[in-house]
């Protein structure tokens, strides 16, 4: 029997997996894909380290999660490039890394293989047993239960081991941004420039980007959120559209040819109420431990897997409570996903319609200081009175 299983080889199940296995105990990584990283369905983009010790003030150690080895390391931006439907433009100092992300995750996957936990891959999570005591599992020759004194739900949003284990896991169509991106060569960009576009006809709900891998090559893509899409439309047409026909961004992707195709849902509703019981915790974005504001699941899945890591090996040899994880995380990361949530919903409000960007343009509050806010998920006083006008706003 396994102490730990955990569901779900992303970079948060792989880092709890390594921190559970560091600590001495005996660890189960199920992948559900052939082969871990494939297919990724990522813009691909991080926060620098320096810029992890803005955003994330209260986390400690964040060196040894935050600075990829450099053969994973595509390109390094200086800026992030926020483009409204009111011809706007506002750019922000803020550092990125952009990185291969399939080899990113085969990386993390097998750090937690050298730290000692055993690694299946095609073996899918169909239940969990009991309370939390394994779970039911099919590889590509059979279907057999896996005993375990623990479970780690770190399968993906809207987590079926999460639900299956009675966590609150959202159902809310508004609290899921759905992205479809190409990876493209040809692309005429400035590899300094993380580009995101916003707008209702461009990415209602969500935002559009262009994210450099260098040279020529760029992820492109388009986000949106099922309530706020336009009827009859759906994700590939808003990407059609960005592409093709949409003037600021067509115009560097006139002579761009997609070399590969992702897509997948992004929890934006934030962190779940209960992340753990006596014997299951959920983690990265089956926890909702991501950045509402742009959806970003890496950083606070490395930070939140580590935490549950730390938080199964004091269960398991010390006896302590299960439930200390959903303390740990909170401590450390839960102020600045509370933000994210709020600005998230400052946005909706906000960024769906070009008249409320040009009322709030003309007030001077769209600025490089606000924008840096929004990146940076600080609510301070301005970023308040903001909210609550913006309440206001909304209720006429």
């Amino acid at each position: 029997m396994s102490d730990v299983i955990v569901v779900g080889a992303g970079p948060a199940g792989a880092m709890t997996a390594k921190t559970a296995a560091e600590k001495g105990l005996e660890v189960l990584l199920l992948e559900r894909e052939l082969e871990i990283g494939v297919p990724d369905k990522c813009g691909e983009f991080l926060p620098s380290l320096e810029e992890m010790r803005r955003l994330t003030p209260d986390v400690r150690d964040l060196e040894s999660l935050f600075d990829p080895p450099e053969e994973f390391v595509c390109n390094r931006t200086k800026y992030v490039r926020f483009i409204f439907p009111n011809e706007v433009e506002i750019s922000v100092d803020f550092k990125g890394v952009v990185v291969e992300r399939k080899l990113l995750d085969k990386h993390l996957a097998n750090e937690a293989a050298r730290a000692g936990a055993d690694v299946a891959t095609s073996t899918k999570a169909l239940d969990i047993l009991g309370n939390g005591e394994g779970v039911r599992a099919r590889s590509l020759d059979s279907l057999r239960e896996i005993p375990s004194r623990t479970v780690v739900a770190a399968d993906g949003a809207y987590s079926l081991i999460a639900r299956r284990a009675g966590l609150p896991v959202s159902r809310d169509s508004l609290d899921y941004g759905v992205g479809f991106q190409y990876e493209m060569v040809n692309v005429e960009h400035d590899s300094d420039y993380v580009d995101m576009y916003l707008g209702e006809d461009i990415a209602p709900g969500t935002y559009a980007w262009i994210i450099p891998k260098g040279d020529d090559v760029a992820n492109v893509g388009t986000g949106m959120r099922i309530p706020y899409k336009k009827p009859g439309m759906n994700v590939r047409d808003y990407q059609h559209n960005f592409v093709e026909n949409n003037p600021r961004s067509s115009a560097k992707l006139r002579r761009a040819k997609p070399t590969a195709i992702k897509a997948g849902c992004i929890p934006v509703g934030g962190p779940l109420e209960n992340t753990s019981t006596d014997r299951v915790i959920a983690v990265g974005d089956a926890g909702g431990h991501t950045i509402s504001t742009v959806g970003g699941g890496i950083p606070p899945g490395l930070i939140c897997g580590r935490l549950a890591g730390q938080a199964l090996a004091s269960h398991i040899l010390e006896g302590g409570p299960l439930r200390e994880f959903d303390k740990a995380w909170r401590e450390r990361m839960g102020r600045t996903l509370e933000n994210a949530l709020r600005i998230r919903k400052m946005g909706d409000i906000l960024f769906r319609k070009k008249k409320r960007i040009d009322w709030v343009s003309k007030r001077g509050w769209l600025n490089e200081e606000m924008i840096e806010k929004f990146i940076l998920c600080e609510m301070d006083t301005k970023m308040k009175l903001v909210e609550k006008t913006l309440g206001l706003i909304s209720q006429r």
